[in-house]
């Protein structure tokens, strides 16, 4: 008898620490996810996402774009944040028919990634689009803390000779400046607007 009621006793303590182990381990699991945010110009206004990532695993992806086009944009909003969470890429394909808002997420979820790591001091790129004169202007700025480490823009529409001079010119400007409050290039007001714009938008979602 004594026996027994020991197995008992021993197999109700193994069966209790297995538990707060596993519950234990559960914990671990659900706090070593974090949840950031992005923030990316689509075709009809912004569109944000919420990423939830484990490590660097993407565990899912939301997006929001109430201005995307319904039947269209719409679309992409629905399917495209779920693959990139299958695939655990952004470098996925677009929805078909929905470049603007497909990019946009894409974009969106790019600028949410760079914050995951994001000890002080470490550098991050930054995304982000705006209307020049002739079309999109995108522009890829890298800060380190509060400082603006380097700007790239491109415009393939800009006007070649008065627009592109500003593509050319306006960005390593604004990371001298370490600001996007500068003069623009004179002549290329519409294409140096677009580019300032831009790199704020693309500040304001770090």
């Amino acid at each position: 008898m004594k026996k027994v009621l020991m197995i008992i006793i021993v197999f109700a303590l193994s069966f209790g620490f297995l538990t707060l182990v596993n519950n234990m381990s559960g914990t671990d699991t659900a706090s070593a996810q974090e949840t950031l945010t992005g923030t990316a110009e689509g075709f009809g206004g912004d569109i944000n996402v919420t990423v939830v990532i484990n490590g660097e695993d993407i565990v899912s992806v939301e997006a929001t774009g109430e201005d995307e086009t319904e039947g269209v944009g719409s679309i992409a909003i629905d399917e495209l944040p779920a693959l990139i969470a299958e695939k655990d890429t952004v470098e996925v394909e677009g929805v078909s028919g929905a470049t603007y808002t497909s990019d946009g997420i894409k974009a969106a979820v790019r600028n949410a990634l760079a914050k995951s790591n994001a000890a002080e001091g470490e550098e991050l790129t930054l995304t982000a689009t705006a209307e020049g004169f002739g079309g999109d202007v995108t522009v890829n700025v890298v800060v380190k803390g509060n400082d603006i480490v380097s700007v790239e823009a491109t415009g393939d529409d800009e006007t070649e000779g008065i627009g592109s001079v500003a593509i050319a010119e306006l960005p390593a400007l604004i990371a001298e400046a370490d600001s996007a409050d500068i003069d623009g290039i004179s002549g290329s007001t519409y294409t140096s607007d677009a580019i300032k714009a831009a790199v704020k938008k693309a500040l304001e979602s770090k």
